[in-house]
């Protein structure tokens, strides 16, 4: 079993539960090789949700992972929605034309708490898929403690919002794929530059 999303794009995956996020990002249609967006019906959302959540149960070492319900349309808007927000908070823009219009809202979430003789624990809280968006949002927030949550980028591409992790040395990365993005960037530049002259 393989993360659906980002292996469409011949990507290497985040390690542990960041794997998830990388995913959920990836399911986007990315503007050149336009493949189809993973959530963009209920059908596809629900395949690509059994094949995730198998992957994530194989994968999880937090205790998180669980099998959820089946997708209604209203799970599948939410998730569209959530999935612009994560966007806007790790990327400081949306993937969407239409996120950030006056209708959007920003939902508040809930993890749990629990003490035990092993400390302190946080658990994702809501039912549903309120819980996967929970759990999303806790394996974000334990990446930024434990200073990976860095590594995963968009790509700088404009027409790409494809969500790599950047496994260089000195965290440097700015495209997805550097022969695809990469290039194309390196050819408008020199097109630019010889209009000029």
């Amino acid at each position: 079993m393989a993360w659906p999303a980002t292996t469409r794009y011949g990507l290497p995956v985040a390690p542990g539960n960041l794997g998830l996020v990388q995913d959920f990002l990836n399911t986007i249609t990315e503007g050149t090789i336009a493949p189809p967006d993973l959530l963009a019906t209920l059908n596809d959302a629900q395949e690509w949700a059994d094949q995730v959540i198998e992957q994530w149960i194989s994968v999880d070492d937090l205790g998180w992972a669980k099998t959820l319900p089946r997708l209604t349309e209203n799970d599948r808007k939410a998730l569209v929605a959530f999935r612009d927000q994560l966007f806007e908070g790790l990327f400081g823009h949306s993937h969407s034309e239409t996120a950030g219009g006056p209708a959007r809202k920003n939902p508040t979430y809930h993890p749990v708490m629990t003490v035990s003789a092993g400390g302190i624990e946080l658990w994702p809280g809501g039912e549903g898929w309120k819980y996967f968006e929970t759990a999303l949002l806790l394996i974000c927030h334990q990446g930024q403690l434990e200073g990976v949550l860095r590594r995963m980028k968009s790509c700088k591409s404009d027409t790409c919002d494809v969500v790599f992790y950047d496994r260089s040395n000195n965290n440097s990365g700015v495209w997805h794929d550097v022969k695809l993005c990469g290039n194309r960037a390196n050819v408008r530049a020199h097109r630019a530059r010889s209009a000029v002259n």
